[in-house]
């Protein structure tokens, strides 16, 4: 008894449990299910905008002219005035260098001219002498010839020791060095001491005019024919972003790259405020053309599958499946070339788990998940500092 006691015992609450699993009463299975609210999506108006088209590649950012600086002049370098980085104006005296022999050769050769000029005015003298003397009958007319010709001598002996005299003082002056152009010195190589004004010697200097850029923007042979002088271009810069800088396309090259099929188009860009440096890795951009007045999106309410591409209208409490094809892309919007009209309401947030016909709540402009507001990203204007609608 005690044995099947305990197994009873033991059994009870099994059987309990059994039966109340079987009864209707105890599962509740009389209750009526919960109804399930309709998803919350967020939904935005679609807006007609004017999209720029515009070329978008990787560029190469030069100064706009840039020279070495040397000297002309056989001598060491006495001073260098300038370092890298400082700004000059045209003709500032940037070093100076000591001539080995040039200021002996120039008393050389202004001692060389005043015996030169004294020759001249004694045969001035023989000359007039002899025309008196040949007017009296004193002596003959070829004696008088052969004076003018020394007087004619002497003449070119001064002219000739003077040029001497003047181009020695040319290069004298010479060993001051001046800044060829307003700019900055982007590179110092020799320093004093050095010897400079023979074969082989590097340039002291090199002054580079930094106030205009050259920007070389690569383009593709499939898109160079969009190309055309005096369009608008843009610059962006990894080291300065949020910025964008101006400017238009002055020339483009004659020839494709053989080895990348490209065509260089040369932008200027002003750099008045030198935020600018040659050599920064960037983007430039090149508007080829405006779609005027065109339905824009955000990016989110696009989606894309093997079908193609679709967003989802709203019809009421309702949404409607509407195939669309885009154009420019944004980055954070795209233009819709074919599917809208410009203004119906899409859904911005809240599209992973629509299908065609779904009904929905509605929340106007708000993130359902976050509460954020939400507004379509404009298509910018050109001096927009977001990111560049491009054709690739």
């Amino acid at each position: 008894m005690r044995r099947g006691c305990g197994v009873w015992g033991w059994m009870w609450p099994v059987c309990v449990a059994v039966v109340a699993a079987g009864c209707p009463a105890a599962s509740g299975a009389g209750k009526s299910p919960r109804p399930r609210l309709p998803p919350l999506v967020a939904v935005t108006t679609v807006e007609l905008q004017d999209v720029p088209v515009e070329i978008t590649k990787p560029l190469d950012l030069r100064p706009l002219m840039q020279a070495d600086v040397g000297s002309k002049v056989l001598g060491y370098l006495d001073a260098v005035l300038v370092d890298r980085g400082d700004r000059v104006k045209k003709g500032q005296v940037v070093a100076v260098v000591r001539p080995s022999d040039l200021p002996d050769q120039l008393s050389a050769a202004r001692a060389t001219q005043a015996q030169a000029e004294a020759n001249l005015q004694r045969a001035r003298l023989e000359f007039e002498r002899a025309q008196t003397l040949s007017r009296q009958g004193a002596i003959s007319q070829q004696q008088v010839d052969y004076q003018a010709t020394v007087l004619r001598t002497a003449e070119a002996a001064v002219d000739a020791t003077r040029a001497q005299v003047a181009a020695l003082g040319t290069r004298l002056g010479e060993t001051r060095i001046l800044a060829p152009m307003d700019g900055v010195v982007s590179q110092r190589r020799l320093d004093p001491g050095a010897l400079v004004g023979g074969a082989g010697t590097p340039p002291i200097l090199t002054v580079e005019r930094a106030d205009v850029l050259r920007a070389f923007v690569p383009v593709p042979e499939h898109q160079a024919g969009a190309l055309a002088v005096g369009q608008a271009a843009f610059v962006e810069l990894d080291a300065l972003r949020g910025r964008r800088f101006p400017g238009k396309v002055v020339r483009m090259a004659p020839s494709f790259d053989v080895a990348s099929r490209t065509l260089d188009a040369e932008v200027h860009v002003a750099n008045a405020d030198g935020a600018l440096r040659a050599g920064m890795y960037g983007r430039g951009s090149i508007v080829t053309a405006t779609h005027q007045q065109v339905p824009v999106v955000p990016v989110s309410a696009l989606q894309v599958s093997m079908h193609g591409r679709h967003v989802f209208l709203l019809n009421g409490d309702k949404v409607e499946r509407r195939n669309v094809e885009t154009g420019v892309d944004g980055d954070t919007w795209v233009e819709i070339t074919a599917g809208l009209k410009g203004g119906e309401e899409v859904v911005q947030a809240g599209v992973e788990l629509l299908s065609d016909g779904v009904q929905v709540r509605v929340s106007r402009q708000v993130d359902p998940i976050t509460g954020r507001p939400l507004t379509p990203p404009p298509a910018r204007s050109a001096q927009d500092p977001v990111p560049a609608p491009t054709t690739r």
